[in-house]
């Protein structure tokens, strides 16, 4: 749910930020299935930054990296949702639990059943339970392909030291 700093930072060396995102999940949550997670979600959006469409990065597998899950494969339960679980379940089956697993799947569902990033937060939120999780996966996702522009306005406009975000942004997008 704090990925985005990482594939922001390298998101013009794709292999990398995977790669980073793997040692950012590993000082919290070092189980392989997270681990993974954060490698997938990492793929997304990067490929979302550097302009993937969405198409791409809902198609089975997508990674900014040809093969990336070929040479390192994903956990079981991530690989499923790569595959596309989310795109043949709807709640109740979708949940955002938590765990990450639920999230990750939750997350990319809102994504990939809505068409813009107000409906896809509430959306994801509307899940309930770990609603603040599930809105982070997808904010992370949906804020890398809609842009800055694509957050209503009265959204930003309540956004606390929004004017030192959006610097931070800036630079780590700068590298």
């Amino acid at each position: 749910m704090r990925l985005a700093p990482v594939p922001i930072y390298w998101h013009r060396d794709p292999a990398t930020a995977i790669a980073r995102a793997a040692d950012s999940s590993r000082t919290t949550h070092g189980a392989p299935v997270a681990v993974d997670a954060c490698r997938f979600a990492s793929g997304l959006i990067v490929g979302a930054i550097n302009g993937a469409t969405r198409e791409q990065l809902l198609a089975p597998r997508y990674a900014p990296v040809p093969d990336a899950w070929v040479a390192e494969p994903l956990h079981p339960l991530i690989d499923a949702i790569a595959g596309g679980s989310y795109a043949r379940k709807s709640p109740p089956d979708i949940q955002g639990t938590g765990y990450v697993v639920h999230s990750l799947e939750a997350a990319l569902w809102a994504f990939a059943t809505t068409s813009d990033f107000r409906t896809g937060a509430l959306a994801a939120v509307n899940l309930g339970d770990d609603a603040d999780t599930t809105g982070a996966i997808y904010g992370q996702l949906a804020g890398a392909y809609y842009g800055v522009d694509g957050i209503p306005q009265a959204w930003r406009e309540r956004v606390t030291r929004a004017d030192e975000i959006v610097e931070m942004a800036e630079r780590l997008a700068r590298g």
